[in-house]
């Protein structure tokens, strides 16, 4: 097995002084006074603003023309690019530059001002973070710490948001994990390795309001030893790598021995009926890509429901994460040659990525189920996460498979069914139908006839077998069908219980609730 190479070499940017309450607050005030927002950022410089790397600054520079104090952010907080000081004086007035200056977020540069971080707008938050990444040879800095990222955003979508007493952010980062757990924890405690991390996490809390975040340095749960909490989300560096550079992707662990530490860990942290959201990476071999999750959590008494997210050929998986030496031809091509001999010589057909959502429950057996994420982006998914859990649960405790017949059921809110017609014989005919979830993680499937025309009949009044029931009369179908209907019927319903597309309903009544049932 090919050792990690390249060790981290750490090269800080300044450190915020999170001492300075007074002016974190004033630059909190004056960003909104501004109108520095997400909306404006996309407004000005695009739609594909945030997906913009360091080599897109100049086409980007010159979409400022107006010379607004908006517009004066945007070229020294969110493009990093210089200003004069009598620019930052006119556009941010009344706080004082030289305050921002003792602060940390701005220096002196030769060719005027320049920011020391990048301070970037995300929904509702202010998130201070790197500079972006050079593109140079050497890459950006070990401790780099970006502000948010797509696969961060998939775990706070992802996140279970119900009231709780403690929330654990392990490898917290820019602290986008441990602000969003804040609102509904009464206390979060936010652990990284790097420091820099820490420092810009800490700062990011105090310029958004937020105090019920305690940080703490260490790797994994060190820091937290013998301490159990409601919630867990963790996005820390999952990424299978021969390298150990970076803070924020290299764990220096072999193979996908952090993932596993990691899932194998967390139960001993979890109260019980807690949640646990981990961004892992595992290697494949063969054609079951759920086993080795699987194998992590078995005994640890915790249900998983296991998503995939994507999975890569070695060579693809080396390129998506060194495209920033792209423009290396020599050096890209050396570090994809080690990276793929690295795999080949953990005999890894492919890596995989995605999240892993534990329960911790000591009641019954625990159970894994194990289903793909639709290509995109999922929209918050708390209500669809508990729906499946709940819906799990249920299925487990059912004397018999066939005693979902006199259950009612109803479609969740937002199902759609879409049609795809093809012109035949002078007229329009279905040749495909996919029933959609539009909401949650967002699943999709293909159905027939028979399924579209059971799915309306699931009312919340009758119950699955008057609703078999009622689409047997209305389809006519003959007595040899009745059977083969029925049980396909029975189990499209499981099937779509268990991806949340189903919302039970007792007695007819109202939804059942996910967060006690």
């Amino acid at each position: 097995m090919a050792p990690p190479s390249e060790p981290a070499v750490f090269v800080r940017d300044a450190p915020i002084a999170l001492d300075r309450t007074e002016t974190i607050d004033e630059l909190r005030a004056t960003l909104a006074r501004i109108g520095y927002t997400g909306e404006a950022v996309r407004g000005t410089l695009g739609d594909d603003a945030y997906q913009a790397r360091e080599r897109d600054v100049p086409a980007q520079l010159r979409r400022l023309r107006a010379g607004t104090p908006v517009e004066i952010a945007i070229r020294l907080f969110f493009l990093g690019a210089s200003i004069s000081r009598g620019q930052a004086t006119d556009a941010l007035a009344p706080l004082r530059v030289d305050d921002l200056e003792r602060l940390g977020v701005v220096a002196a540069a030769d060719d005027g001002l320049r920011a020391t971080v990048r301070l970037v707008p995300h929904a509702e938050l202010l998130l201070a973070g790197s500079r972006y990444p050079d593109e140079r040879p050497d890459g950006a800095p070990a401790d780099y710490v970006a502000t948010v990222t797509a696969p961060s955003a998939v775990l706070a979508s992802l996140t279970v948001r119900r009231p709780a007493r403690t929330a654990l952010d392990v490898g917290t980062g820019s602290g986008v994990q441990a602000l969003w757990a804040a609102r509904h924890c009464e206390r979060v405690v936010a652990v990284d390795v790097n420091p820099r991390a820490l420092n810009l996490a800490a700062f990011n809390a105090r310029l958004n309001g937020v105090d019920n975040i305690e940080f703490r340095e260490g790797s994994l749960f060190e820091p937290v030893a013998g301490e159990r909490f409601d919630l867990i989300v963790c996005n820390a560096p999952y990424v299978v790598s021969p390298d150990a550079r970076y803070a924020y992707r290299d764990s220096g662990v072999p193979a996908d021995g952090f993932s596993e530490r990691l899932v194998r860990e967390t139960p001993d942290h979890l109260e019980e009926n807690g949640f646990a959201h981990l961004l892992v990476g595992w290697i494949l071999r063969g054609d079951d890509w759920a086993s080795r999750p699987r194998e992590w959590v078995e005994g640890g008494g915790c249900d998983c429901w296991l998503l995939l997210g994507v999975s890569r050929d070695p060579v693809t998986h080396a390129a998506v994460w060194n495209e920033e030496l792209a423009l290396d031809a020599g050096r890209y091509g050396e570090t994809l040659d080690r990276w793929v001999g690295y795999l080949e010589s953990l005999q890894a057909d492919g890596v995989a990525e995605g999240a892993a959502i534990l329960r911790r429950r000591s009641r019954g057996a625990s159970w894994f189920r194990a289903d793909r994420i639709p290509t995109g982006r999922p929209a918050p998914a708390s209500d669809h996460v508990l729906r499946v859990f709940a819906a799990q649960d249920h299925l487990g405790e059912l004397p018999a498979e066939d005693a979902l017949l006199d259950e009612t059921f109803a479609l969740a809110e937002r199902v759609r069914i879409e049609q795809e017609l093809v012109c035949r014989d002078g007229g329009y005919v279905v040749e495909a139908m996919t029933v959609v979830l539009d909401e949650g993680i967002g699943f999709r499937a293909g159905i027939d006839q028979n399924t579209a025309s059971l799915l309306p009949l699931l009312d919340g009044e009758r119950t699955l077998q008057e609703a078999i029931s009622a689409a047997i009369r209305a389809r006519r179908l003959d007595d040899r069908d009745v059977q083969p209907f029925t049980a396909g019927a029975l189990r499209i319903a499981r099937t779509m219980l268990e991806l949340g597309f189903l919302v039970r309903r007792p007695d007819g009544g109202g939804e059942v609730d996910p967060l006690t049932d």
